[in-house]
């Protein structure tokens, strides 16, 4: 079972228009409406591997409420937390006649201290030797320092944590040791306060932070990804397809390794894996979905070398 955490999930709603005509009635042409977040799209991946999930988060108010029960009707397994402020909305404007799209995005929800102690202990009733994986931003009333504090309670129970954050958060979980990280390129470069471009500024750079974390795989968009451990170097690159957006690729890769990992794949295999999930992901316009006969196809192309 791998363990997904989200502390701030959207409800997106998408809506098509012909053309935003300003200070006028715009007729709304067609609208979805669809869960987001990080630890959300990594545990869809997970399940359209085969795999099972269970989705960890805090969710209020009647948006909350939506949330949860479009999960469940996706087939997720879901265990939230509930907060009493409502959970944020974004609001996706496509305008067909010009292919733009603009987002409107509402305030994240306010956690308080009982919401978040009430969380955090449910996050700990989490089995011994479980895989989890905490994704995203924190939202307003938590402490940078939260990712660290999970960390450091489930580290007692065995418990592999994967990490995958930016900023203040990335930078103090890692110090709790985590059993791995899967940073971006430019999220890498914040964690180091350097410009990194390349593979070679990878490799010098993520040295020292082995010795917190076991493995860290930094994913590079199109030019795939770079796992690193003590005794492993990766590079495991995609083949090229016809990308339709790339939004949601590096959860994508994120689901692919936790599931991996979780069924006793090799580092080196649940990095091809991952990577083949992420490329797969970016044959769909919308959304994180990847097929699992997209990625079984792109697994046998993706190159993998020692580095």
């Amino acid at each position: 079972m791998v363990y997904t955490v989200t502390l701030n999930p959207a409800l997106d709603r998408i809506i098509d228009i012909d053309e935003l005509i300003y200070d006028d009635v715009n007729q709304i042409l067609e609208e979805k409406r669809f869960v987001s977040g990080k630890a959300i799209d990594v545990a869809r991946v997970i399940m359209e591997l085969g795999g099972h999930s269970c989705l960890l988060g805090l969710v209020g108010g009647f948006n909350g409420l939506e949330i949860e029960g479009r999960l469940i009707s996706e087939g997720m397994l879901c265990d939230l937390g509930r907060l009493s402020d409502e959970t944020r909305t974004n609001i996706i404007i496509h305008q067909r006649r010009k292919k733009l799209q603009t987002l409107f995005s509402a305030s994240e929800p306010r956690v308080t201290p009982v919401e978040l102690s009430a969380f955090y202990n449910k996050l700990c009733d989490v089995p011994r030797d479980s895989y989890v994986v905490i994704s995203g931003s924190v939202p307003l009333g938590i402490s940078d320092n939260f990712y660290a504090q999970v960390i450091t309670a489930l580290g007692r129970k065995n418990v592999r944590i994967i990490l995958d954050a930016d900023g203040e958060a990335l930078s103090r979980g890692v110090k709790a040791g985590p059993f791995l990280i899967k940073p971006n390129i430019h999220e890498f470069g914040r964690l180091v306060e350097k410009n990194v471009r390349d593979i070679d500024e990878i490799m010098e750079n993520v040295g020292p932070y082995l010795g917190f974390v076991p493995c860290i795989v930094v994913s590079m968009g199109a030019r795939g990804a770079v796992a690193v451990s003590k005794d492993e170097r990766y590079q495991a690159v995609p083949p090229k397809v016809n990308v339709k957006s790339s939004i949601g690729a590096g959860d994508a890769l994120v689901g692919g390794l936790a599931y991996g990992l979780s069924e006793g794949l090799s580092l080196r295999d649940a990095l091809t894996l991952g990577v083949a999930c992420g490329t797969a992901s970016t044959l769909n316009a919308a959304g994180v979905y990847c097929s699992r006969e997209d990625v079984e196809k792109i697994r046998q192309e993706v190159l993998i070398k020692n580095i």
